[in-house]
C-alpha cells in the first residue's frame, strides 16, 4: 500500500536526523514507527490464555497465603520529610 502523509516540520527534522544516524530509508523508519504504535495500541485486552487459565489443583491458591502479609501503608512511595 502506498499513501502520502503530511508531517509537521518537527517530525520531518527528527526523521532526517535518524536517516543520517542510522543510514536507513525514510520508509523503513516510518514502517517501524507504525508497527510499534500498532503493537502498543491494538492489543490492549488480556490474552485469551489469561481468561482460560486453569490452576494446578494440587497447589495451594496464592490468595490463601495473603493473610501473612502486613497491612497496606497509605503511600509506600511517600518521601520522608527532612
Amino acid at each position: 500500500m502506498s499513501f502520502h502523509v503530511y508531517l509537521e516540520p518537527e517530525l520531518e527534522s527528527g526523521i532526517e536526523i535518524l536517516i543520517k544516524q542510522t543510514g536507513r530509508k525514510r520508509n523503513s523508519l516510518v514502517r517501524e514507527a507504525l508497527r510499534d504504535y500498532l503493537e502498543k495500541h491494538l492489543n490492549k485486552a488480556w490474552p485469551a490464555a489469561v481468561f482460560n487459565f486453569k490452576p494446578e489443583p494440587r497447589l495451594v491458591p496464592f490468595e490463601s497465603l495473603r493473610g501473612d502479609l502486613s497491612a497496606d501503608r497509605d503511600d509506600i512511595f511517600q518521601r520522608r520529610k527532612k
